[in-house]
């Protein structure tokens, strides 16, 4: 049964398989690129903000760059595609076309069936992501260790095991919704909305509560005012801190010294359009306001790579359990 299993996913696997070296290729041509611009960043030894600039300037306007776009596209379409092209019809064509009955014969039971295709597509999925998203964490490892973003959504989604475990999330997502409508390209277009719908949700909504945040509270004053809006008509005031370096800023609010948001209203006769910018600041020092803010620092990266990758493995584990039961149970 496993070599039958095979047999239907080899061509897949092969599509795959040259994917990869394309794109190997691409990642390996680029790498020298990279390590030749990073060459003064790793011979400095001080002060190297100015020289570790300077490398992310060059590495903008170099052919790099689309490399890196390229990389970060690619492991947010290709969980997609596996859920769309893998597992939506994996179970939705063999009952759309009839052959589920002929494939669960006495000599082979669904069970076992099912078994087989989950084990050999699984590990296709975990094989084809896992190298690709192994391959672009380690070209990147010179362009993160300078912009220190990785912890940010856009990168944070691109980098370790997290498309591993969205890519197998999304074949059993695809799996499940092709066994419950029964119809392939309803299953692929059902399968990507609720896919894309998943992904999102996660980094706008769940990240950022899966492991605590740290607090920076600070006082604020004109050297970390990062700006302020005021309305002419009220005199509400929005004042707003730096955000802390290098980290995953989630909420950066200014309070007072009760701790409430900060909403003015403003002094309009040195924040209006009579005053200046100096006494502007100089009459928002006076007021005691704090910058308060949460944030994920860099050394949180894994700690949320592993959470987030636990959520998506353990609703794939679910939906593999929902498969099992429903096949034995309501397909006839």
């Amino acid at each position: 049964m496993i070599w039958f299993t095979w047999r239907q996913f080899r061509t897949r696997a092969a599509i795959a398989a040259a994917a990869l070296a394309a794109f190997g290729v691409l990642l390996a041509v680029t790498a020298l690129t990279i390590t030749n611009l990073y060459a003064d960043v790793a011979a400095c030894s001080s002060d190297c903000a100015g020289v570790t600039t300077a490398f992310l300037i060059r590495f903008n306007d170099s052919a790099a760059f689309p490399a890196a776009l390229a990389a970060m596209a690619a492991l947010y379409v290709v969980p997609a595609l596996i859920g769309v092209f893998w597992g939506a019809p994996l179970i939705a064509r063999e009952v759309e076309t009839g052959t589920h009955r002929l494939a669960w014969n006495q000599s082979v039971t669904r069970t076992r069936w099912l078994v087989a295709e989950l084990t050999v597509g699984g590990a296709l999925v975990v094989a084809a992501t896992g190298l690709l998203s192994w391959a672009v964490t380690v070209w990147s490892q010179r362009l993160d260790s300078a912009s220190h973003d990785r912890i940010t959504p856009l990168v944070f989604g691109a980098r370790g095991i997290v498309p591993v475990a969205y890519a197998i999330f999304a074949f059993l997502l695809g799996a499940t919704v092709g066994m419950l409508i029964r119809r392939t390209v309803p299953a692929m277009a059902t399968t990507l909305a609720v896919y894309v719908a998943a992904a999102a949700a996660m980094p706008l909504w769940a990240r950022a509560h899966l492991v605590p945040a740290q607090q920076h509270t600070a006082p604020l004053t004109a050297g970390n005012l990062g700006g302020m809006s005021i309305s002419g008509d009220t005199g509400a005031m929005e004042v707003f801190g730096d955000d802390v370096p290098n980290t995953w800023t989630i909420s950066n609010r200014t309070i007072t010294s009760d701790g409430t948001t900060f909403t003015g209203p403003a002094d309009l006769t040195v924040c209006g359009p009579n005053g200046t910018q100096v006494k502007c600041h100089e009459w928002l020092g006076s007021l005691g306001l704090r910058q308060d803010a949460l944030y994920h620092p860099g050394t949180h990266f894994w700690p949320l790579q592993w959470a987030e990758a636990g959520v998506f493995i353990g609703l794939a584990a679910l939906l593999a359990a929902f498969c099992f039961w429903w096949i034995r149970h309501r397909i006839n």
